[in-house]
């Protein structure tokens, strides 16, 4: 199997489970990986790049470790690989824009017993007011979640107080609720419409079809997204869908596509997403 940094740790798992014990024996950062109930939540979110910022080690590690097991870098060349930019949280120190006010969310138990806090996390965030911060209190620096809250607005501060306890930070400056305020206006803009009957007369015979009712998040908005781009002229997506997908509406409004909802039933929605 070809590797990059961008492949999930869930595909090297499914394609061979020795990787667990592989990627164990990098550092003692990577034994939370044996565990089944984190490996779960986290192995279909994390990528090779994410692991080797949350362990602090390098993406090369993991190559050298995994070419055993049949695994090969897709430039067939672990030094090339070196230099792989890694995500990172934005600062070391305290930023000074940090707000004072800091509303707590500790996600232990959760990971702990096997629940996924991302909606918790989520949810948390739409509730925070323009001079608070959201406090995440965890036993890992939470990498993957720092691109997909940055594309919101916001920004991240991580605190590591001890081998398995991490504070992470995650809050707006004025400027970027600003900018949130103006996100909201273009996607309320662009939601004006097409009824969904009426869309759905338009697109009859020109749907490609998704159902992302079982999959657990972000993969759902990841779903949709990664189908967008496979829309041939004068066609529409038509999404199966729980509910209606708040954090996604944005991205489709900065993507010029526009929506249709039917919320059919509890945990019961149709959506068709098309070019405005």
């Amino acid at each position: 199997m070809k590797i990059s940094a961008k492949t999930k740790i869930s595909s090297l798992i499914k394609e061979n489970p020795k990787a667990i014990d592989a990627i164990a024996s990098i550092n003692p950062h990577f034994e939370k990986l044996r565990n089944p109930i984190l490996r779960k939540i986290l192995a279909s979110r994390v990528t090779i790049a994410d692991a080797a910022r949350i362990g602090n080690a390098d993406v090369a590690d993991f190559f050298n470790k995994l070419q055993p097991l049949g695994f090969e870098p897709e430039n067939d060349s672990v030094s090339a690989v070196k230099s792989v930019e890694i995500p990172a949280a934005e600062s070391k120190n305290k930023p000074a824009d940090l707000p004072e006010k800091v509303v707590k969310l500790d996600v232990r138990e959760d990971l702990a017993t096997g629940n996924d806090p991302f909606n918790l996390i989520m949810d948390a965030l739409d509730k925070l007011e323009a001079n608070q911060a959201l406090l995440i209190i965890n036993t890992f620096e939470p990498t993957p979640l720092f691109s997909i809250v940055a594309k919101r607005g916001f920004s991240n501060y991580v605190k590591n107080l001890g081998p398995d306890l991490v504070h992470t930070y995650l809050y707006k400056t004025i400027g970027k609720t600003a900018e949130k305020v103006a996100e909201k206006s273009v996607a309320e803009s662009q939601k004006i419409g097409l009824s969904f009957p009426e869309a759905l007369e338009k697109f009859e015979g020109r749907l490609q079809e998704v159902d992302v009712r079982d999959l657990e998040m972000p993969l759902p908005m990841m779903t949709i997204l990664e189908s967008l781009p496979k829309l041939q002229e004068n066609e529409a997506l038509f999404v199966h869908h729980r509910r209606v997908p708040q954090y996604l509406l944005p991205q489709l409004a900065e993507r010029g596509f526009a929506w249709s909802v039917n919320e059919a039933a509890p945990n019961e929605v149709k959506l068709l997403i098309y070019k405005n």
